[in-house]
């Protein structure tokens, strides 16, 4: 049989990294066992991806990258949908996986903090759209800062999965969305959030000596 060329090589090659993470995890995955499930030349490996990490990255690229903003029309009902979509995908074995390895790079190396920061704008695009579409309705401020808003909502869901099992518990999405919204509405309510306005902090009790 003769070895896949151009597209089907490439192909051939994200899906047999992708089968080798999602079974045995980013320390098997290496160049050697990724031309033999694949059946596709080293040479060629190198000249798509350049290395096993150009691989990788490229793999997490092409599953990001078909994303759509939920478009709910309301930006709670957007980041109800993102949140659960976050959760779902942590659960599937090989975007866990990428996930770790994402994360490992970007605590080796600038690169791999780079890969990280690429991966996280990516991914991050349906978000983005949704913020912007939250401005243009009025729901959360003009003078917004969207990397800072990426920061507040991707924040808790990294540490959950991080931390935690990643998954949220309905009460655990509910809270998180009242939270970021709050948050993201600068300290200020926001209609049909169900949260009251922060109650004046009490004074410190004065020292005395």
């Amino acid at each position: 049989m003769g070895r896949p060329r151009n597209a089907d090589a490439r192909a051939a090659l994200l899906q047999a990294a992708g089968e080798i993470l999602a079974e045995s995890g980013a320390l098997a995955l290496t160049v050697d066992e990724v031309v033999r499930r694949s059946g596709v030349a080293k040479t060629t490996l190198y000249r798509h991806f350049g290395s096993a990490d150009g691989l990788i990255f490229a793999l997490t690229a092409s599953r990001v990258a078909a994303a759509e903003s939920p478009g709910t029309g309301s930006l709670r009902g957007d980041l109800r949908a993102i949140f659960l979509a976050y959760g779902e995908m942590f659960e599937e074995p090989l975007s866990r996986e990428l996930f770790v390895w994402l994360l490992t790079k970007a605590m080796q190396s600038p690169q791999g903090a780079a890969l990280f920061a690429a991966a996280r704008i990516q991914s991050g695009g349906p978000t983005v759209v949704a913020l912007k579409r939250a401005i243009e309705r009025g729901e959360i401020p003009a003078s917004t800062n969207i990397e800072m808003a990426m920061h507040v909502i991707q924040g808790p869901l990294i540490s959950k999965r991080v931390i935690g099992n990643g998954r949220l518990a309905p009460e655990e999405l509910e809270l998180l969305l009242n939270m970021t919204m709050r948050a993201l509405a600068g300290g200020s309510p926001l209609a049909g959030d169900g949260l009251r306005p922060f109650p004046s902090a009490a004074p410190y009790p004065s020292s005395t000596s």
